[in-house]
């Protein structure tokens, strides 16, 4: 009987660091799914899109401010974007980079 007892020992203290395992494995294949599916590279264009006021269709944003929003940060999974409200407030809004559609930049004309 007693040595049934440590078998059990000795199972337990061998799974007990499959969890820390189990969730590095996690993130290791979490971002070559990112990198598949573009996602890294999405992050580095809006990174250099920051400040700039630009189109971004998503379903998430269906309906609020006709699309036009300024990007204020983004990294690996998501973007940090404001617009103005047709009542004037300003609102801040965080989003999935997997869930960007498509984005335009809104080139302001300069007048000389």
């Amino acid at each position: 009987m007693q040595w049934w007892g440590w078998l059990c020992f000795i199972i337990m203290i061998a799974y007990s660091g499959y969890p820390g395992r189990v969730r590095k494995l996690e993130n290791q294949v979490k971002k070559l799914k990112r990198q598949l599916k573009g996602e890294e590279s999405m992050s580095k264009i809006l990174n250099s899109l920051i400040n700039q006021e630009c189109m971004i269709k998503t379903e998430e944003l269906w309906g609020s401010n006709d699309g036009v929003y300024t990007i204020l940060e983004a990294d690996d999974e998501w973007v940090k974007i404001s617009y103005t409200t047709k009542k004037g407030e300003r609102k801040l809004k965080i989003i999935r980079i997997e869930s960007i559609d498509t984005i335009e930049l809104i080139q302001k004309s300069e007048s000389l």
